[in-house]
């Protein structure tokens, strides 16, 4: 994909037009409070009451839940590529990065929140750090202001494309490599 995006960017390069810029994307929601046991609570009751830590997910579970997690975010970014290669005006390619950046992050957010097989949760955490160096890089592409920045940042986004760590999980959880047929529309 990354190919054929970069081959994109030259032939839009040439023949970009004009464009206006657009507002940001939206800020995620902020996390809900965590509330504490009653202060008349005894100890053996927050004990009871505490929420504890949940199970590690089984390697079929896991499987499951990481295609959940990234198919949001793995759609979103190849409809961006295709509105870039279709030269949809810089309105319409800013929208679909915005969308791009929101479920990127709650793929980070979901890839943080799960206890994944302990082989496969440093390749995880790998990858929702990589999604958390991009974002600033989809800021960037959500406000670009041409077709130019536009392929500039996404192209910078995807500098953090940990690969090698969806690689692993994807091999350790037994699923097919990546193909980005599976998420075109």
């Amino acid at each position: 994909m990354m190919r054929r995006l970069i081959t994109t960017s030259l032939v839009l390069l040439l023949a970009s037009g004009c464009a206006s810029t657009a507002d940001g994307a939206a800020e995620p929601a902020a996390p809900a409070p965590r509330t504490s046991a009653p202060a008349s609570a005894s100890p053996s009751e927050t004990a009871s009451t505490a929420p504890s830590e949940p199970a590690r997910l089984g390697g079929e579970e896991a499987a499951v839940r990481y295609l959940e997690i990234v198919r949001p975010y793995n759609e979103a970014l190849e409809a961006l590529e295709t509105a870039i290669n279709t030269g949809q005006p810089v309105e319409a390619q800013q929208e679909q990065a915005a969308a791009t950046l929101t479920e990127l992050r709650a793929e980070i957010k979901a890839l943080r929140g799960e206890r994944w097989p302990a082989k496969v949760e440093p390749h995880a955490r790998s990858l929702a750090d990589a999604g958390e160096q991009a974002v600033p890089s989809w800021e960037a592409a959500v406000a670009a202001a041409t077709a130019e920045d536009m392929v500039a940042a996404v192209l910078a986004a995807l500098e953090h494309d940990d690969q090698a760590a969806a690689d692993a999980i994807r091999r350790l959880l037994a699923l097919d490599q990546y193909d980005e047929g599976d998420y075109s529309s």
